[in-house]
This record gives structure tokens, sequence and C-alpha cells, in this order.
């Protein structure tokens, strides 16, 4: 219902992934911060038990870093360097952070279609 590369999708977007990224945006501003005395604190963000911001975001930079290392690959029939590619060494500040969330909301649509994909029954 949410999935963004579906050829049938809703104009809607999902709480959850909204929720999720606006706490590792909040993240991500404070690691990033100008202010000497926000940097060294880093407060801790309450998520709840199944989801850690911390560890998300981790796991987002961990990813950008591994595409960087494999480079860019063809995905479609438009022909080898016809795109550009935003690379997570070459990038600073608020694209950074755009990087962060859409590898979050990329991971939140993989784990929504992997869901629907379970679930033949349901799709009949």
């Amino acid at each position: 219902m949410y999935c963004r590369k579906a050829k049938l999708k809703l104009p809607m977007k999902s709480f959850l992934e909204e929720y999720k990224c606006g706490k590792a945006r909040l993240l991500t501003m404070l690691e990033d911060s100008d202010d000497p005395v926000v940097k060294t604190v880093q407060p801790s963000l309450k998520t709840g038990r199944k989801w850690k911001v911390t560890e998300a975001v981790d796991e987002a930079k961990e990813c950008l870093k591994m595409k960087e290392v494999i480079c860019q690959t063809q995905t479609d029939r438009r022909g080898l360097g016809s795109t550009t590619a935003k690379w997570w060494s070459k990038t600073e500040g608020k694209e950074k952070r755009d990087m962060i969330i859409d590898e979050i909301k990329n991971k939140e649509d993989s784990t929504r279609v992997q869901k629907a994909v379970q679930q033949p029954q349901q799709g009949q």
C-alpha cells in the first residue's frame, strides 16, 4: 500500500516510516551539529524496544559506504554513465542526512515488499 517502487501505489506515506525518518533526521542533526557541547553530549533518543535509531543510522551509513565500494551499477536500459551518483565520501552536511534518510526509506520499502510477497493468499 505504501510501496514506492510498485506499479500500483497509493499516494500515502506510512506513519511508521515517517516516525523512523524523523528520529533518524534528529539524530544525524545532533551528530553533525556545529555546537561542540551538543556534539559531545550526544543525548539518547527513546524509540522503544523493537527499533533503535542509533542502530538504524549506523546500518544506513555502512550500507552507503558499501554502495560506494561496489560503485554504480547499471539497473535499467539508459546506459552506463547516464545518471550521476552521489558518493558518501564526497558529500557533507544536509546531503549526508538526506542520503541516510533515503536509505532508511528504501530499507522500509524493501521490508514492506518482502512482507507482501510472503502473503500470497491475501494478494489473491
